[in-house]
């Protein structure tokens, strides 16, 4: 019951931070290019987590596979993801836009895991669950998707394949990744991330320039909270529960971002939006909700032809 509770709390936590970023990256990027906020955030995650590791003393990767996996989520969610995430939001997708378009990531998860993970095959409970999830994330955002115009499609199309880079990694850590440190990985990923990000920043003569002080702030909780609590408590959260479960988070934060407006934002409260969050909640109940999966594999198994007699 503790291990659940100490599970639930910090997988809440994660919602709530996670659903907040998509505004922060926002207002980051306003007199910013979209590369250099993203490289920053990372080289000072890096910078906050090395003594971390260092005091703990923190084991580091070891061999090919760990190491491998390290440059690989580095590259594909640090650089890659996030670099489209900027990159999208800062040509035009609004943030409650681009939460929904990154809640793809949990059908995208939900497909390599049954790919890659034995223990996570798609079942009819979990692809109902995730669908009717998605139904109320669009129910939310269904105005913001109504005046989405063609000239956003690449924007928004980059959003989407950020999805996939998360995806791809999560799926990843979850076969290969169960023996490493979430400090010491979440460090060192970040490193490379950074270094991608700024040779992008370099490499397409972006301006180095960032507005103060909001710029700076948002760079600086997006350091802390978004990145060294959130990706320390996710990896430490992946190893424990199933890839598909984790990846959830996708279809929450957007219901987080839409009552972060309308309690700090003083945006209206739609209620249609709160059908579609009851609804995503619901959906995503229904995907997890384990006496309905061993109810399904019983009627399965009775239902089954058993062997001819004599047999």
């Amino acid at each position: 019951m503790a291990f659940r509770l100490t599970v639930g709390a910090l997988y809440a936590m994660l919602c709530l931070i996670w659903g907040s970023t998509w505004l922060a990256i926002r207002i980051g990027l306003e007199g910013a290019p979209p590369f250099l906020p993203a490289a920053l955030r990372f080289a000072l995650a890096f910078a906050v987590l090395l003594p971390i590791l260092v005091w703990r003393r923190s084991t580091l990767p070891k061999g090919r596979t760990e190491w491998t996996l390290v440059l690989f989520v580095g590259v594909v969610l640090y650089t890659a993801d996030y670099g489209l995430i900027y990159w999208g939001e800062k040509n035009g997708v609004e943030s409650g836009l681009s939460s929904i378009l990154f809640a793809t990531f949990v059908f995208q998860t939900a497909v390599f895991a049954h790919l890659l993970l034995k223990a996570e095959r798609l079942t009819v409970q979990k692809l109902t669950g995730v669908g009717l999830g998605f139904v109320g994330i669009l129910l939310i955002f269904r105005g913001q998707l109504a005046a989405a115009g063609f000239e956003k499609f690449l924007p928004m199309l980059a959003i989407v394949l950020s999805a996939t880079s998360a995806s791809i990694c999560s799926v990843a850590m979850k076969r290969w990744g169960h023996n490493t440190d979430p400090i010491s990985f979440t460090a060192l990923s970040m490193a490379v991330g950074a270094v991608g990000l700024f040779a992008i920043s370099l490499g397409t003569g972006e301006p180095w320039t960032i507005r103060w002080p909001v710029g700076w702030l948002a760079i600086i909780y997006l350091c802390l909270a978004g990145s060294v609590v959130a990706f320390v408590t996710y990896w430490w959260i992946l190893k424990r529960i199933e890839a598909t479960s984790a990846s959830y988070i996708g279809m929450i934060t957007p219901i987080v971002a839409v009552f972060l407006g309308f309690t700090i934002g003083s945006e209206v409260l739609d209620p249609l939006a709160l059908a579609g969050a009851g609804i995503t909640l619901g959906g995503i109940f229904l995907a997890v909700n384990r006496r309905l999966a061993a109810w399904t594999r019983a009627r399965t198994a009775g239902a089954a032809p058993g062997p001819p007699d004599g047999k």
